[in-house]
């Protein structure tokens, strides 16, 4: 029980550190693109052993798999490529806030294509998360014509939107791959190849150098985001779901705003209350979900 514990704080800790890596590699000149390339390259690198010690048989990577893991893939590296957009020109804890309510997502998935129950507590969790999008770009001003550049405008909150909307495909990914009993390794390396194929695509176009830092930064990265998914896994295997997904969902959020009063981010009341609107409102599903 105790090491399921471990298990969870790893995965808010891997959790933050990729999210807070985005900041810290803006303020070091490490463009969102090459921390995106360099994240997901180490990363599918890493992966590939990940699966051979997992003893994956090569008849686990069937063709639905694939299919399921270049969806993934593509969605949450160009979420991860937008998202560390939006940190860079906008406020960090509601960036981050908005980008991990993506829970939301598999759960309406699960609603319109697979028939899930949609009662009044489903219904509350996901007002009560986009109401919390709602207030927390309000507080920053960003539906303000006098809206400056220190909070991203307008700019920042179409990004972080789309940002909220690819970063929900890998989320739907994980629900495919469960409900067709697929394997979870081989689509956690085939994920993260496809996601780095994608971030190729434009390198090989444009040409763009990649400077030492950013493998540094896309390296931590890397191990950070491997970390989490394995404590993830190991931690459901000790722990029930509604223990284990409600505390990695929100707590990085928070952690998320710490982050931001670090750097001296401004955190109106409103705001406030949105950030915990939000997280009750991913509370709400997830125990909604988990429970049944």
């Amino acid at each position: 029980m105790l090491m399921g514990y471990g298990y969870i704080a790893v995965v808010v800790i891997g959790i933050t550190t990729v999210a807070w890596l985005a900041k810290l590699s803006a303020r070091n000149g490490v463009s969102s693109f090459e921390l995106s390339f360099t994240m997901f390259g180490l990363a599918a690198v890493f992966g590939y052993p990940f699966a051979m010690r997992h003893h994956v048989p090569a008849s686990a990577y069937s063709a639905r798999l694939w299919w399921i893991a270049i969806m993934a893939g593509i969605g949450g590296a160009t979420a991860v490529f937008i998202f560390n957009r939006a940190v860079r020109i906008g406020h960090f804890g509601f960036s981050n806030a908005i980008y991990r309510s993506s829970f939301v997502m598999p759960v309406v998935f699960s609603v319109l294509f697979f028939g899930a129950q949609l009662n009044l507590l489903t219904i509350a969790g996901i007002l009560a998360i986009l109401t919390a999008i709602f207030l927390v770009s309000w507080s920053n001003e960003v539906f303000a014509k006098t809206a400056d550049s220190g909070n991203g405008g307008m700019l920042w909150f179409v990004l972080i939107l789309c940002a909220f909307s690819l970063s929900g495909l890998p989320r739907i990914g994980q629900l495919l791959i469960h409900r067709n009993d697929l394997n979870p390794s081989a689509y956690l390396f085939a994920s993260y190849a496809a996601g780095f194929l994608t971030m190729a695509i434009p390198f090989a176009f444009r040409g763009w150098r990649i400077r030492p830092l950013a493998w540094l930064y896309g390296g931590i990265a890397a191990v950070a985001s491997f970390a989490g998914v394995y404590s993830t896994l190991a931690a459901l295997k000790v722990l029930p779901a509604f223990v284990v997904f409600p505390v990695t969902l929100s707590a990085p959020i928070l952690l998320g705003m710490f982050v931001s009063l670090f750097y001296r981010e401004r955190i109106r009341p409103l705001g406030w209350i949105g950030i915990f609107l939000g997280i009750g409102g991913i509370l709400t599903l997830s125990l909604q979900t988990y429970l049944k």
